[in-house]
């Protein structure tokens, strides 16, 4: 080895150090990442014709998994399946070893180490997310998570990668730039964040200019106060933030062995979701190239931010990326709470969302099945039950009700996963929340994972009644113990800012509360069917 290969590995190293502590003094919220759960990235891959690994006794690898807030709700859903969360920090290891520990989980393991320790003695995965890590990290570990990514990934095996977009992201560099100018490295973690959201306050208020500078920062000014201290600190003020094009990011994963697969939101991906003009215009500009496509798409929308899917570039011949209804074949379906059916006079009708997507049928039978599906919100329906409740109705439903699901998932309206997710629309009579969430609320948590794998938040009582829903407690029970909890002044309630000092008037808040959580619950995917 040179003398300078020597520094530079040494400077790496530092780099690497350094990232490690701001960690610890200022750990990163573990949150779950709904679009990296293996179920979505095993659907995308079945999609366009790939074979994948089936969760019983599947193999996941997460680098940079922090506390474990997205892997160890995964393991706890999956326990035939194995778990393995990589990243730096001592304190959030540390926090998510405990949780495991607690949770009873003899599926997954945290380790503290570096990415660039990981060997063959690791072995293969079939899944490998690497989430919010790529952009903010030197070059050579850049280069050693794809690396990963090819060595480590088994023959059925997917990988997702997220990572700051370029040209999007540049909107936001003069605030990083503003912010590492005022907020000195060498100041306490916190300290900086305070010093960033005071001197974006001081550019909104005085700023002179009119112009598209002054604009940029009235923008994110009325975003901040939304924003966590410790994503500011990572996102912002981290001494490694490098986002770039498309384009890039696909060379430098093909420079190591992976080819693109898909990105992890599918109607992204589809040029007819764009309006009719714009289409064409970007398939003349293109040429119809997928490569060129995603990079004009980037260019036309302004995107900061992207998951993407890799597989090795061996599979790609294997890929077929004109997808169509069959491939939905053994898949499931989720829809979100927003969807509204509207039926017609001639038993035809609509499924809307709030974002005002649509999917209309003339077939009776058509939006029987899709009310299904959005009847069993939050959990999933499967596609194969679908068909087959349809083709009692008729030999020629199954084929249409398949088409309606693919047409839903192209734009949006659902969405797709290779695995059930089994949650009941409406609460028991005593009913049963997950072992995790009963967990969460027990240790003073007020947020947890449902089964859809996302992050539920929950007040007080809820952190009351989680730990009590084990399926011993009909509601009158679980009123009573809010209501023990409310005499001993573990639940307070405030009316103008000021907590209300009548019993009774709490209590019966408690009582209306109680009765409203349960449904409440249900629908965030907290209760199990």
């Amino acid at each position: 080895m040179t003398t300078g290969s020597i520094a530079a590995n040494s400077e790496l190293e530092a780099i690497i150090a350094r990232t490690a502590l701001k960690y610890d003094l200022l750990p990163y919220t573990s949150n779950p990442f709904p679009q990296t759960q293996p179920g979505r990235l095993a659907a995308l891959a079945r999609l366009f014709g790939l074979e994948t690994a089936s969760m019983d006794g599947a193999r996941v690898l997460e680098l940079g998994c922090a506390g474990g807030g997205n892997i160890i709700p995964l393991a706890a859903r999956y326990p035939d399946a194995k778990f393995v969360g990589v990243d730096l920090s001592r304190t959030q290891v540390a926090a998510g070893r405990e949780r495991i520990l607690q949770l009873g989980l003899r599926n997954i393991e945290i380790q503290c180490r570096s990415f660039t320790e990981l060997t063959a003695d690791d072995g293969v995965f079939d899944y490998i997310i690497c989430h919010g890590v790529y952009s903010w990290v030197p070059a050579p570990v850049r280069e050693a998570i794809l690396a990963i990514c090819n060595a480590r990934l088994s023959p059925k095996g997917v990988a997702i990668v997220s990572y700051n977009v370029l040209p999007g992201w540049r909107m936001l560099q003069p605030l990083r730039d503003a912010f590492l100018m005022h907020a000195p490295d060498t100041m306490e973690p916190r300290q900086r964040v305070a010093h960033a959201r005071s001197l974006l306050e001081f550019l909104k208020t005085y700023g002179s200019e009119n112009g598209a500078y002054k604009q940029t920062l009235d923008f994110w000014a009325s975003r901040f106060p939304n924003f966590t201290d410790d994503y500011i600190a990572h996102d912002f003020l981290e001494e490694v933030n490098d986002p770039c094009t498309f384009r890039d990011f696909i060379a430098a994963a093909g420079r190591h062995g992976l080819g693109f697969l898909s990105e992890s939101e599918l109607p992204g991906m589809i040029l007819d979701n764009q309006p009719a003009e714009t289409a064409r215009k970007v398939r003349e500009m293109s040429g119809n190239q997928l490569f060129a496509t995603e990079q004009y798409m980037d260019l036309l929308t302004g995107r900061t931010f992207r998951q993407t899917l890799l597989v090795a570039d061996a599979r790609l011949a294997q890929v077929n990326r004109n997808i169509e209804p069959s491939r939905l074949a053994g898949l499931h379906v989720l829809t979100g709470g927003d969807m509204k059916i509207a039926r017609d006079e001639k038993g035809g009708g609509s499924v809307t969302d709030s974002a005002g997507r649509q999917l209309r049928s003339s077939s009776t039978e058509v939006i029987d099945a899709i009310e299904s599906v959005v009847s069993g919100f939050p959990g999933s329906s499967s596609v194969d039950a679908l068909m087959a409740e349809a083709g009692k109705r008729g030999a020629e439903l199954p084929a249409q009700v398949q088409e309606a699901l693919f047409k839903m998932a192209l734009v949006g309206l659902c969405t797709l996963t290779s695995e059930p997710v089994r949650a009941t629309p409406a609460p028991s009579r005593k009913p049963v929340a997950s072992a995790l969430a009963r967990y969460d609320a027990k240790r003073g948590d007020l947020a947890t994972t449902n089964a859809r794998h996302e992050r539920i938040a929950f007040d007080s009582i809820g952190q009351v009644v989680l730990p009590a829903l084990d399926g011993s407690n009909d509601v009158n029970a679980l009123i009573e113990i809010v209501l023990q909890a409310v005499r001993a002044g573990r639940i307070n309630f405030f009316r103008d800012g000021a907590p209300i000092a009548d019993l009774a008037e709490r209590e019966k808040i408690a009582i209306d509360q109680v009765r409203n959580l349960l449904p409440g619950f249900a629908r965030g995917g907290l209760l199990e069917a």
